[in-house]
């Protein structure tokens, strides 16, 4: 999605930032911020064999995107306008 993201081991905290907007999620909390307002997540990032795994649908729609579900193939199609 072109977003430029940090982790921030000592916090847990993921920080994704793309053209003016800036998200914020951490590990095992069920809210993040965009832009330093509160959104609550329908599930909290996590950690899965090294990996911080957040939620696709949170992110995408953070930055703009449009997030459809392909129910009979099991798959996530994401539409992202790149006029930033």
């Amino acid at each position: 999605m072109g977003a430029t993201v940090e982790w921030d081991q000592a916090t847990k905290t993921v920080t994704a930032m793309r053209g003016t907007d800036i998200v914020k999620m951490t590990v095992g909390n069920s809210v993040m911020t965009k832009n330093g307002e509160k959104i609550t997540l329908d599930v909290p990032p996590q950690v899965v064999n090294d990996r911080t795994l957040v939620p696709a649908r949170a992110v995408a729609e953070s930055f703009g995107a449009d997030v459809k579900w392909d129910g009979s193939t099991r798959t996530v199609i994401i539409t992202l306008d790149d006029t930033i």
